[in-house]
């Protein structure tokens, strides 16, 4: 017969088991998400486009790839690209910058930061953290 220390040592080493695994998967995802900064700028400038506002991007703990960044659902181009572009490759603990159209200026608009159009994070524009 099986006795009631059995028992209690196989329930112990089950939720053992079970703590691992759960440990593993948190792991798994953490290592999945790409974690980065972003802030706004005033930083007025007439070229490559007029724009008083750009949205910074710090310090991923991975690559993105290909990243993209949309304002109120459209793709906004980086700051420092003539013709401009609206993807690119953001280095382990780098960063880059976007520039806000004047025209599309507003202070409630959605961003969303993508990386090959999958969304890394979706924040208001004026929850950004303002910067120098």
């Amino acid at each position: 017969m099986v006795d009631m220390v059995d028992v209690l040592t196989l329930i112990i080493a089950t939720l053992g088991l079970f703590a691992i695994y759960i440990n593993l998967i948190q792991k798994i995802r953490r290592e999945r998400n790409i974690e980065f900064s972003v802030q706004r700028v005033y930083e007025p400038t007439k070229k490559p486009i007029n724009s008083d506002w750009l949205i910074r991007i710090l310090h991923p703990n991975k690559p993105i790839e290909r990243c993209s960044v949309l304002y109120n659902g459209d793709l906004i181009p980086w700051s420092n690209e003539n013709p401009p572009s609206y993807e690119r490759r953001i280095e382990k603990m780098g960063a880059a910058n976007v520039r806000v159209p004047k025209e599309k200026e507003k202070e409630d608009a959605e961003i969303k930061i993508q990386n090959n159009n999958k969304t890394l994070k979706k924040v208001k524009f004026k929850d950004l953290l303002k910067s120098k």
